[in-house]
């Protein structure tokens, strides 16, 4: 049985592509089979059709096998026409067909924005959906200790509170 980590960005601007990356990397080096499942690919600023950036570097960089994300367009219109349901049923028969013979599958949620404010909601689901533990990301900026403590702690309560899995780290 694989282990499911997702990594889900608290704000913009976290570095999750970076993040991403290093993860990825460090594995490989430690030589863990290791897949990578985007579930929808976090559109560009100026081309939503443009590949999605950490899909395209993995594919540009590493031997790692990446099935291509959903785009968002897709998403918003399963998510304005209230099929919610379906869309994860998409997500988990993508995860299950392209995931099988990994170790480790990492996840990397959907970037909240302005434009995408459903994205918190949208990584949660998919979290609990496929039984994921969950890494937040978030940036150090000019945050003292205990506001970045207090930032944690507001992600963990809109996702699910202590009941969910938590990788510490």
């Amino acid at each position: 049985m694989s282990r499911t980590v997702m990594l889900i960005p608290i704000s913009s601007g976290v570095g999750l592509t970076s993040v991403s990356l290093g993860i990825i990397r460090a594995m490989e080096q430690k030589g863990v089979d290791l897949n990578v499942f985007k579930p929808i690919a976090q559109p560009c600023v100026d081309d939503n059709d443009r590949l999605d950036n950490t899909i395209a570097i993995i594919r540009a960089n590493s031997n790692i096998n990446v099935v291509e994300p959903l785009k968002i367009r897709d998403v918003e219109k399963c998510l304005s026409a209230n099929q919610q349901d379906r869309l994860m049923e998409k997500i988990v028969a993508r995860y299950h067909k392209h995931t099988q013979k990994a170790g480790v599958v990492l996840i990397e949620g959907l970037m909240p924005t302005p434009k995408h404010p459903f994205a918190n909601t949208l990584n949660y689901q998919i979290a609990k959906t496929l039984n994921a533990e969950i890494v937040f990301v978030l940036a150090l900026g000019n945050h003292s200790h205990d506001q970045l403590k207090q930032q944690i702690e507001i992600a963990c309560s809109s996702f699910g509170g202590k009941k969910i899995k938590i990788l510490p780290g």
